[in-house]
C-alpha cells in the first residue's frame, strides 16, 4: 500500500458590499456588511494513483453549472480529474446569491479553485484515521418535532508526518438558520464559527472543512427556540405539516418554527463550541495511519417523475423549467462516493433528511464501513430529496420537489444505486 499524502488549501469568497442575499423569501434589504467573511477549504489526499479533492464552500448551495464551471479551472491549473473533485456548500442563509456574478469583484468560481490548487499543490506525507461520535440537545426536527434527528459527528483527522496537525473534516446534519432574514450582515452562520475556532484551537495553519450530513429537515435548536417551546406557546412546524400546544393559525400567540427571526450571532458560537467540543473529543481518540486505501466511485440516478407516477399537484412549466431546461424530462443527480480508509462519504446533489442518513448509515454499517457519512448540498444542488414516506405528509420540503417534478420514489433509486457500489467496494 502507497504512503498517504495530503495537501490543504484555504480562499477568501467573501462578496463585496451591498449584495442580494439568498436563503430567505422575505429579507428586507440588501446585505449591509459583513459580520465574517466567506471561505472555500480544501483538502487534496493521494494514495498512489488513486487521489481526490474535498471543498466546502460556505455559499447556500452551488448549482450543477456552477459545480462544472469550478472543476474546469481546477483542471486547467493543475492534475486532478473533474471525477476527483468533491465539491459540498455548508449552506449558510446568510450568504450572497450565486446566481449573480456580480455580487463579486472577482468570480468566486476563480476563488473556489484556488483553494483546490493549493490544496493539490502542498500536498506532503500525511497519516489519517476516522471517528465517530454524537451531538445531542443542538437540532430539532422542524418537521415533526417530536421525530428523531441524526445526532452523529463523523471525523476525519489529518496529521502530518511528524503528528502535528493539518487538517480536520467533520460531518453533521443541522441547517445553518441561526440567523434569520432579518440580518443584513454576510456569514457563515454556525458551521463558520466551528471552522473558525477550530482553526484556531489547533492552529499552525489547520483547515477545518465542514460538511453538512441530513439536514434537509433539522434546524438549529437555539436558546431563543428553546424558551418559546418552553413557554407552551401554540406552535406549527414548517409547513404547517405538524401542531403542538393546541396551535390555531390566528391565535394571537401562535409561532412557526421556520420563524428564524430574532437569531443572535451569540447562539451561532454556542453551537458551534458544543459541536466542536465533540468534534475534538472525537479527534483525541482517533489513531492516525500513513497507508490508507483512496476510492471514488459516481452514479446517476434519474430523479424525474416516472410513467407510473401521477403529476403532482402544484407542479407548473416554470417550475419545472428551473431543472428540466436542460436536460428534457430526465433530472439526473450525480451521486459520488469517496472512500478513505475506514469512511465511506455518500455525496447528494440536495437537501436529504435525517431519515435518509441514518438509513445510508446502518446499511454502510452492515456493509462492515466503520465511517458512513452522507454529505448534503454535494456537487451540485437541486431541491429537498425526501424520503419516499414523507410525500404524503406534504408541507414545505416536499412542495418544492414536487412542483420540480421530482419523484417520490427518488430517495428509493438512490439507495438502490449505491447498494451495488457499497458492496463492490466492501470487498475489494
Amino acid at each position: 500500500m502507497t504512503e498517504l499524502f495530503a495537501g490543504t488549501g484555504k480562499s477568501n469568497i467573501t462578496p463585496r458590499n451591498g449584495v442580494e442575499m439568498i436563503g430567505y423569501f422575505n429579507r428586507p434589504d440588501v446585505s449591509q456588511g459583513v459580520h465574517d467573511d466567506l471561505y472555500a477549504r480544501a483538502i487534496v489526499l493521494k494514495d498512489g494513483s488513486t487521489q481526490v479533492a474535498l471543498c466546502s464552500v460556505e455559499l447556500l448551495w452551488l448549482r450543477k453549472s456552477d459545480v462544472d464551471a469550478i472543476r474546469q479551472l481546477v483542471i486547467a491549473r493543475c492534475g486532478l480529474s473533474a471525477e476527483q473533485i468533491f465539491i459540498f456548500a455548508t449552506h449558510t442563509h446568510g450568504g450572497p446569491a450565486i446566481h449573480k456574478p456580480e455580487n463579486w469583484d472577482r468570480s468566486y468560481y476563480e476563488r473556489v479553485a484556488d483553494a483546490i490548487v493549493q490544496a493539490y499543490e502542498t500536498m506532503q506525507p500525511a497519516q489519517l484515521g476516522c471517528g465517530f461520535g454524537q451531538l445531542f440537545g443542538y437540532s430539532i426536527n422542524r418537521r415533526w418535532l417530536n421525530r428523531p434527528v441524526d445526532p452523529a459527528v463523523g471525523v476525519i483527522r489529518i496529521d502530518r508526518a511528524d503528528g502535528s496537525p493539518l487538517a480536520v473534516f467533520s460531518n453533521f446534519a443541522c441547517h445553518a438558520v441561526v440567523m434569520g432574514y432579518d440580518n443584513l450582515l454576510i456569514t457563515a452562520d454556525w458551521p463558520g464559527y466551528s471552522s473558525r475556532l477550530l482553526e484556531a484551537e489547533l492552529g499552525d495553519g489547520v483547515v477545518a472543512l465542514f460538511a453538512q450530513g441530513g439536514a434537509g429537515n433539522v434546524n438549529p435548536l437555539t436558546e431563543t427556540v428553546r424558551q418559546r417551546l418552553a413557554a407552551g406557546h401554540p406552535v406549527t412546524s414548517i409547513g404547517f405539516v405538524s401542531n403542538y400546544y393546541g396551535y390555531q393559525k390566528d391565535a394571537p400567540d401562535a409561532w412557526n418554527i421556520e420563524d428564524r427571526g430574532g437569531g443572535r450571532f451569540i447562539e451561532c458560537e454556542t453551537i458551534a463550541r458544543a459541536y466542536n467540543a465533540e468534534v475534538m473529543r472525537v479527534w483525541r481518540s482517533v489513531t492516525t495511519k500513513t497507508t490508507v486505501p483512496l476510492w471514488l466511485d459516481q452514479v446517476t440516478v434519474d430523479a424525474a417523475v416516472g410513467p407510473d407516477e401521477a403529476p403532482a399537484a402544484g407542479m407548473t412549466p416554470s417550475s419545472t423549467s428551473i431543472i428540466n431546461a436542460e436536460t428534457g424530462s430526465v433530472i439526473p443527480l450525480d451521486i459520488r462516493l469517496v472512500g478513505i480508509g475506514s469512511a465511506v462519504l455518500v455525496g447528494q446533489p440536495g437537501e436529504v433528511f435525517s431519515e435518509t442518513s441514518i438509513a445510508f448509515r446502518v446499511k454502510a454499517q452492515n456493509l462492515k464501513y466503520g465511517h458512513p457519512m452522507l454529505v448534503s448540498y454535494a456537487n451540485g444542488t437541486y431541491a429537498y430529496l425526501p424520503p419516499e414516506d414523507a410525500f404524503p405528509e406534504g408541507g414545505y420540503e416536499v412542495n418544492w420537489p414536487r412542483g420540480l417534478g421530482i419523484s417520490q420514489y427518488t430517495q428509493n433509486r438512490i439507495a438502490d444505486a449505491i447498494d451495488g457500489l457499497l458492496k463492490a467496494h466492501a470487498t475489494s
